[in-house]
Formats: C-alpha cells, sequence, structure tokens
C-alpha cells in the first residue's frame, strides 16, 4: 500500500522527462497518466529488483514510443494540392510537376517502404490490411511508414513542386 502512495511523487519527474521526448505537454501528460495507470494495474509485477522510479520511467519509455507511433500514423503528409478553378495549360504543369517529384520521391526510398506508404496513405488501407498484403508486424508497418513520411518531408524536389 505504501508503493501506491508513492506512484504519485514521482509525477513531476515523470512529466519532465516525458515532455523532452515528446515535446508537447499535452501528449507528455497523456504518457504520464498512462504510466501511472499502467503501474496501479500492474503492480502486483513490481518485484522490487529495481527501485520504483526505474520501474515506473521504464513504463513510461513504452509509453513515449506509443505516444510517438500514434502521432506518426496521425499526423498528415501534407501533399495535398487544391484543384484549381481554371484547368489551363499552367495548371495542369503544376500538376504534372507535382506527380512527377511525388513518383521521383517514392523511388528514393526503399520498395517496401514506399509500398507501406503508398497502400497507407494514397490506397487509404488500414494498418491491418497493410500488414496482410505485405505479411508484416503492424509494428515494422508504423516504422516503414513513419520513416517514409520523414524522408517525402524532407524531400527537396517535393516541397519545389508544392
Amino acid at each position: 500500500m505504501q508503493v501506491v502512495g508513492s506512484l504519485g511523487g514521482f509525477r513531476p519527474q515523470l512529466l519532465s522527462f516525458a515532455m523532452r521526448r515528446l515535446g508537447n505537454r499535452e501528449r507528455a501528460e497523456d504518457a504520464v497518466q498512462d504510466t501511472l495507470l499502467a503501474a496501479l494495474e500492474g503492480l502486483e509485477r513490481f518485484g522490487g529488483a529495481s527501485s520504483l522510479g526505474t520501474w515506473l520511467f521504464g513504463i513510461l519509455k513504452h509509453k513515449i514510443v506509443d505516444a510517438m507511433r500514434r502521432a506518426s500514423r496521425e499526423e498528415p503528409l501534407e501533399l495535398e494540392v487544391e484543384e484549381p478553378h481554371d484547368a489551363g495549360p499552367e495548371s495542369e504543369l503544376a500538376r504534372r510537376r507535382l506527380l512527377e517529384a511525388v513518383d521521383a520521391s517514392l523511388k528514393r526510398l526503399p520498395a517496401r517502404a514506399a509500398r507501406v506508404f503508398v497502400l497507407r496513405t494514397l490506397m487509404e488501407m488500414n494498418t491491418a490490411e497493410v500488414c496482410r498484403e505485405l505479411s508484416i508486424s503492424s509494428a515494422n508497418c508504423w516504422v516503414m511508414d513513419y520513416r517514409a513520411r520523414q524522408k517525402l518531408r524532407a524531400c527537396r524536389e517535393l516541397r519545389d513542386a508544392l
């Protein structure tokens, strides 16, 4: 029972750690709350082999990774281009350049990462469908999608075309 009372005492340290990793107060608060809840639910698994703080920070690290994965899945890649009202030669040229830039950027990605990105973002398949299609785990799918998005965001040709 004394351990339960000690959990809340770690909150400021946990929050500070989460803020440094996530850079967003709301997401950090959520990660800390999830950590404390998981600790309460799993208290019987705390055998005392490490300090309570070490155990809590271990849980928090996993919650931070989960938060980062969620954020990468929810963060849209800003590739949307407004369709012009006047579909003249200039707008057609801009659209063609954008498509060429997307194609060139996707070709620079590892083949499987590009495929994950295309299936999830362009074909709007959910993670389970992509995993079945490519015979990969959901964790692998999230990592490949995240890395593909990061590389596409950094692609100069794509930024210039937008």
